[in-house]
Order: structure tokens, then C-alpha cells, then sequence
């Protein structure tokens, strides 16, 4: 399967964001399948910090020379992949639920776990474990990854869940000591 959409929306009578993951096909015959999963407040909670320091990590292991200026250059990753999704006019482009069988029936999965798998040159991946143990795999290369932040902010803003997610913002970023000779 072939990531095609990703959706991430405020659901207020489950008080949970939903994250839906749509799949292409390669046969036009076949139907279009998608994953709903819950994240709830407090996995968001604890996801977020973990989601930022694996994004830094992700790009030093890919550009080690990025090594002391990570959190300004994910700041700057960040707004120049969403700046791309936003020009392409992806964001605007509603999610086609009604096109798409839920491959784990109607009930959305309900979030337990998230293990980040970190690799040179590859794709973050992240492995999302459910409350009934069940494993859904998402390989998201660094646009796509910005793109899922961007929309993790904009759902936590509309749950009014009061966590004020966000990228670190440059002036916060501290400069390390460096030593002379």
C-alpha cells in the first residue's frame, strides 16, 4: 500500500483527534482503504516532546553537520516543507472518507503506544500500537513529516486541549558552549 492522504481532525464528542491514513491502489477496480486511529489529550501530551526530539535526531543522523543547529534547522525544515504542501494546495484537499473502507472496521483504534525507529537515510518511521496490541506502520519522509506536525498543531488548537503544541521557536533555541584553544 501506497500512502495517499493523511487527516488529522478534532472529534468533540470523542474528545480525541482523529488520524486517518488513506491508501492509494493499483488497481482501479480495487476500493481505496484508509486507518482511523484515536490520539487522545494525554497521548498527544507525551507523543509531542518525543515526536520533536526524533525529528532532531532523524535530520543529525542524516546531516551530521547539523549536529549543534538542530532545533533552528528543524525549525526552518519545518516551515519550508509546510511552505511546499501549502503551495501544491495539499492541505486545502479534503480527506475522501467516503471513498475509503476502514481496513480495522468502523471503530477507530484507540492509541496506547508510538515507538520511533530512527534511521540514516531512511524515512522516520512510526510504529503505532493500539490498546489491543494491534501495529500500524507509518514511513513518513521529511516533507510528509512536517506535514504531520502542521496538522497535529492545527488539531490540538481546535480541541482547545490547552497543550500549545509547537516547533521550538528560534529565540528559545540556546547556543552551545563551545571551547577554544
Amino acid at each position: 500500500m501506497h500512502l495517499e492522504q493523511l487527516n488529522l481532525t478534532y472529534h468533540l464528542a470523542e474528545d480525541r483527534i482523529l488520524l486517518r491514513i488513506g491508501f492509494s491502489v493499483k488497481d482501479a477496480e480495487q476500493e481505496k482503504q484508509q486507518i482511523q486511529i484515536f490520539i487522545t489529550r494525554r497521548m498527544l501530551q507525551r507523543l509531542w516532546p518525543i515526536l520533536m526530539e526524533a525529528i532532531a535526531s532523524h535530520m543529525r543522523l542524516n546531516r551530521p553537520e547539523t549536529a549543534f543547529a538542530s532545533d533552528e534547522l528543524v525549525n526552518y525544515e519545518h516551515q519550508k516543507a509546510v511552505d511546499a504542501i501549502k503551495e501544491s494546495g495539499n492541505f486545502g484537499k479534503s480527506f475522501e472518507s467516503d471513498k475509503r473502507k476502514p481496513l480495522h472496521g468502523a471503530q477507530p483504534l484507540l492509541l496506547e503506544t508510538i515507538k520511533f525507529h530512527l534511521k540514516a537515510n531512511a524515512p522516520l518511521w512510526m510504529q503505532f500500537i493500539t490498546h489491543k496490541g494491534e501495529m500500524v506502520d507509518l514511513k513518513l519522509e521529511t516533507g510528509l513529516l512536517h506535514g504531520f506536525c502542521k496538522l497535529l498543531i492545527d488539531a490540538e488548537k481546535a480541541s482547545e486541549w490547552g497543550l500549545d503544541i509547537s516547533l521550538p521557536k528560534i529565540e528559545e533555541i540556546s547556543v552551545p558552549a563551545h571551547l577554544l584553544n
